[in-house]
């Protein structure tokens, strides 16, 4: 095999891939990327036999001197192109010892490589399943305002991923952790009319975040009973390059979600609307002075006006009053303050509104100018 590429062409296709490989992994070849050249394209695959991500582009003429396939380390790889001047032209070889010889300018590096054959891939063949048709912006949209509510490190593992459910036209990402839920929708269509759920790993879903753009191009997602399948074309920052394609593949977590619909409140009587950046800052502010372990911060609500109230075993208090809209009988509750922070920090809006019934009931967050999105936070048992 062997290859003349220019710096910044290689390094585009690399860094979509070289998220998927563990730094340190059982199996040392999952420590590399699968290198395939033919006479007009490269393809590299990067994989932790969890998520797999294969990126691929149309070479140059002449850029291939000879089609072969190899792995080479993926860091030591990815940190070589990125030492190299940008104008650098790199000239890959490998030898028939199996030695990858990387040289460019002055610079001459050598890799060990191993079998490309024996480079472990995901059952990509079946392609059965439920085809959702959805653009990236959307898609990407769902990630970024549920992502947060993700369980980590859970005995629970069901609630370490985002559910992506398809119900009807309706596309729905849901994450909860037990202390708090997000939910978001938007417009899609599907090949099924019954109820499809799919539970995305973490990792996952922190990959299609880097992966997708804010472009209106439809994708095709395909969700089967163990895995999860979606191209993606993002355009190269080098213009001679064209369009590098994505095929990203995920397993799905083997597991039931709870029934989200029954943890959202319903028919709460005290309502309250909020300043968003007003409210932001202040529990940005009072919650310095929180328990730095528990984070707790008590919301007093009276007749328009919120006290935010908070201290810790040193004695210190910090308190702040704050005009809302608020006509109900009074109410004082208990948060995590982060818990809100959260949600504050991906709604859009300019204001807040809260749906509440008692202090110990979890609390309804939404947008009032953005219906898609809905956040229940539980209150502190203090």
């Amino acid at each position: 095999m062997r290859l003349k590429i220019a710096k910044e062409s290689l390094l585009n296709v690399l860094s979509h891939v070289v998220g998927a490989v563990e730094r340190r992994h059982t199996l040392n070849i999952l420590s590399n990327v699968k290198v395939q050249v033919s006479q007009n394209a490269l393809a590299i695959t990067g994989s932790d036999l969890e998520v797999e991500l294969v990126a691929s582009t149309n070479l140059m003429e002449g850029a291939c001197l000879q089609a072969g396939e190899t792995t080479v380390p993926a860091r030591k790889l990815m940190d070589i192109c990125k030492s190299l001047p940008s104008s650098a032209l790199i000239d890959i070889q490998i030898t028939e010892d199996q030695r990858c010889i990387l040289k460019s300018g002055n610079s001459r590096f050598v890799l060990g490589t191993l079998p490309a054959e024996d480079y472990p891939l995901l059952n990509t063949e079946n392609t059965q399943g439920t085809q959702i048709a959805v653009t990236q912006r959307e898609l990407k949209r769902l990630f970024e305002k549920t992502a947060f509510a993700m369980a980590v490190q859970d005995v629970r593992f069901y609630l370490t991923g985002t559910l992506l459910e398809i119900d009807e036209n309706q596309l729905r990402a849901v994450t909860t952790d037990g202390h708090r839920l997000a939910l978001c929708e938007t417009l899609a269509s599907s090949n099924t009319q019954q109820l499809i759920q799919a539970i995305v790993p973490r990792k996952a879903v922190g990959e299609l975040q880097r992966l997708l753009s804010i472009e209106d191009e439809q994708l095709s997602l395909l969700i089967g009973r163990e895995l999860l399948n979606v191209t993606i074309n993002t355009p190269s920052r080098d213009k001679e390059q064209g369009t590098i394609k994505v095929r990203f593949t995920t397993k799905l977590i083997d597991g039931k979600f709870p029934d989200y619909r029954r943890v959202i409140p319903r028919g709460g009587d005290k309502n309250v609307l909020i300043a968003h950046d007003v409210f932001k800052q202040s529990l940005q502010r009072v919650s310095i002075l929180s328990n730095e372990k528990l984070r707790g911060v008590f919301l007093n609500f009276s007749a328009d006006t919120l006290q935010l109230r908070a201290n810790n075993p040193e004695q210190d208090e910090a308190i702040e009053d704050l005009a809302i809209q608020y006509n109900d009988a009074p109410l004082e509750m208990s948060f995590n303050a982060q818990y809100l922070l959260d949600v504050l920090g991906v709604l859009d809006g300019d204001d807040v509104s809260m749906t509440m019934s008692e202090a110990n009931q979890s609390v309804l967050v939404h947008d009032p100018a953005h219906a898609d999105q809905t956040y229940v936070v539980m209150p502190m048992r203090v």
